[in-house]
């Protein structure tokens, strides 16, 4: 085998089929005990069958105390070894290698409070918001302090999970010494400060948690920490003072590899504006690709230059297979670790594998993956992108024997999704679509020239257009579908995914410039692209949708005015956690949303408007964008009523929301016609 990605890899006492590896994820799949469900037994099938080396089990807390949310997996007696059974069975079975990772959260027990808390103590019942000095709080703003003797039945505790988790099955443990949790900002040199007892010593802990593992398990019983290797923290620690401190200490107790990351949850201050600590963690949208590869290379050099060979891993940021090949390059990591990725296309190391890399659903890191809600929001682990994720045995596609002709309405994201899934179980789909391509508003929402990962967006509408094509669906292009159509053929079931129309403001002479040109909404604007618009000064109204697009022109040196109906600036909800960037950007740009502004009359080259205060203003424009907000359009449902065909809406056809609701209703409805 020539790709990297397909080598196998020896460590000190496993062997790895190839280099990618599903990160140990936080999936808060367990019941309320902590146990294994159903639910999470068909999650990691579904990872381990997608043809990975090896699946680690995300976060189980080996104390109660230390959990940061109620449906995190437990170890905490041996009652649960029984439940770890059946994930190592069905992550053996589909030929990968089982691993776990123990954790314990400290201070990060506090973070995602909805109300005030008591001192010291986290948001559910019975945990415990705690650290080695307190002077760091992540949550509770009055944490406590872990005594000595705390410490010390830690050590104890993490050791007898470790113990459990070898006589679950599992073929290594993992650690979380990383991301806020107490094994990590006991490494920290900001948060582990001013303690005089054996752990004013910060790496002791994670040293007899391993030596303690040792003697419960053998030494030979592989144990692979997940490490923060840089805190990225105005004095914090660097990569060379891990090494220094750390590294070598770690690679003297014998550990089989070292799983790297890099940054914090700790509230201090980043090295960096551009890329916070936090965001090296798991990169939003607009963080880099590869964002770790340049601390790994450092990490790689650093241990190099010592003798010490240590098989390392690597991850953040990493959605394409050339970017996973990047990461185990040349001085780089050994092993690839997927999170997100690994959720919105758990099938991607087989597709690899088998030449299929055109059908990997690639992220498009836009929004949290974690659809359901995050690991801090009381939130289960899904995918923005892939519906059937956490639903695995639910969702498993059962052929009928009884098909049906359906009409699709639509070729966005829930017109697409709906007709795959439709035609994999075997239904008659015809879809139709009124324009000349099949993607809807995806195909434009990335269509930006000066924003940093914009190209993203457009892997799921490349997905949905790959796969319908490898699919037995009919496509009508440039052909919109009518009642009168449907009333004719009388199919079985009608799909109304017409998406969502520009909610347009009553305002004398709009309707006139957009015909001519002078006005345009934001779709026609990127979708002709933003340096199609004429030069001279640009007016963009409505900032909540058109901040990004005001920002990309502002950027490539246009002169802009951004205007806001509302008092207040708040960028529309699809922007989530793109915000930050967005607004340290347009400050660097000199772009200020001017709020409190309605538009009164749009002439030939001019537009009218009126301020908060009552001040009129007439603004010589080349052009006006209007981005005032979407309403659903739906033209068909309410009149096929009492026609006897059953209708499904999904999307934003029903209400404007995310590409994602879209997928899930769609993924949803077409499973139960």
């Amino acid at each position: 085998m020539t790709d990297p990605l397909l080598q196998p890899f020896k460590t000190k006492n496993l062997t790895f089929k190839n280099r990618m590896v599903h990160a140990p994820t936080t999936m808060n799949m367990s019941d309320y005990k902590g146990y294994i469900t159903r639910r999470a037994v068909g999650a990691y099938e579904a990872l381990a069958a997608g043809g990975f080396s090896a699946v680690c089990v995300g976060a189980t807390c080996v104390r109660w105390e230390g959990l940061i949310n109620e449906r995190m997996f437990g170890i905490y007696d041996d009652t649960y070894i029984i439940s770890h059974r059946e994930l190592v069975e069905v992550i053996h079975n589909n030929g990968a290698l089982a691993g776990i990772q123990l954790f314990y959260g400290g201070l990060i027990v506090g973070a995602g409070a909805t109300s005030p808390l008591e001192p010291g103590k986290g948001w559910i019942p019975g945990t415990v918001s705690h650290g080695p000095s307190g002077k760091y709080p992540i949550g509770n703003q009055k944490p406590g302090v872990v005594t000595t003797e705390e410490y010390d039945q830690l050590v104890e505790d993490f050791a007898q999970a470790a113990r459990r988790a070898k006589e679950a099955g599992y073929d290594y443990v993992s650690y979380h010494f990383c991301h806020g949790s107490l094994p990590h900002v006991t490494l920290s040199l900001l948060e582990n400060q001013g303690r005089n007892d054996v752990y004013a010593d910060r790496f002791l802990f994670c040293e007899r948690i391993i030596q303690r593992a040792q003697e419960l398990c053998g030494k030979d019983y592989p144990q692979i920490p997940r490490m923060v290797c840089e805190e990225n923290f105005e004095g914090g620690y660097d990569v060379e003072y891990f090494i220094e401190h750390y590294a070598t200490r770690l690679h003297a107790l014998g550990i089989d590899a070292m799983d790297c990351t890099f940054g914090s949850m700790l509230p201090a201050k980043s090295r960096s504006q551009e890329v916070t600590s936090g965001e090296v963690i798991g990169g939003g949208f607009y963080v880099p690709n590869l964002v770790a590869l340049p601390y790994i290379k450092r990490m790689r050099d650093g241990l190099k230059a010592r003798g010490i060979d240590m098989p390392l891993m690597g991850s953040c940021n990493i959605n394409t297979p050339d970017q996973m090949r990047e990461m185990i390059g040349e001085g780089a990591a050994d092993f690839f670790t997927s999170c997100r990725q690994s959720l919105d296309d758990p099938d991607f190391p087989r597709k690899i594998a088998e030449g299929r890399e055109d059908e990997i659903r690639k992220s498009t890191r836009t929004g949290a993956s974690l659809l359901a809600g995050n690991i801090f929001n009381k939130g289960v682990a899904g995918s923005a992108q892939n519906a059937a994720f956490s639903r695995d045995r639910d969702y498993h596609i059962v052929p009928t024997n009884r098909p049906k002709r359906v009409f699709i309405a639509g070729g966005g994201s829930g017109g697409m999704e709906y007709a795959i899934t439709a035609d994999e179980i075997g239904h008659d789909v015809t879809l139709f679509e009124k324009s000349g391509t099949l993607g809807g508003v995806m195909n434009w929402a990335g269509n930006y020239r000066t924003l940093r990962n914009m190209e993203q967006i457009a892997y799921q509408p490349e997905w949905h257009r790959v796969m319908i094509g490898k699919s037995k669906v009919k496509v009508q292009l440039n052909t919109e579908l009518t009642v009168e159509k449907i009333l004719a053929e009388k199919p079985d079931v009608v799909v109304v995914a017409t998406g969502a129309m520009a909610d347009l403001p009553d305002v004398p002479g709009l309707d006139a410039a957009l015909a001519s040109g002078f006005a345009r909404n934001i779709d026609r604007a990127l979708g002709e692209g933003p340096e199609t618009l004429p030069e001279g000064q640009i007016v963009v109204w409505g900032a909540a949708e058109g901040v990004e697009l005001a920002l990309d022109l502002a950027r490539a040196g246009r002169k802009v005015r951004l205007l806001e109906p509302n008092v207040n600036f708040v960028p529309t909800s699809y922007i989530g956690s793109r915000t930050r960037y967005v607004m340290m950007w347009a400050a660097e740009a000199g772009l200020t949303p001017e709020t409190g502004i309605s538009l009164d009359n749009v002439g030939d080259g001019t537009i009218s408007v009126s301020h908060g205060d009552g001040r009129k203003e007439d603004i010589a424009c080349a052009v006006l964008v209007v981005s005032p907000g979407r309403i659903a359009y739906d033209p068909i449902s309410t009149r096929l009523a009492k026609a006897g065909i059953q209708v499904q809406v999904v999307g934003d056809a029903r209400k404007p929301r995310s590409y994602g609701n879209s997928i899930h209703e769609a993924a949803y409805l077409a499973r139960n016609i």
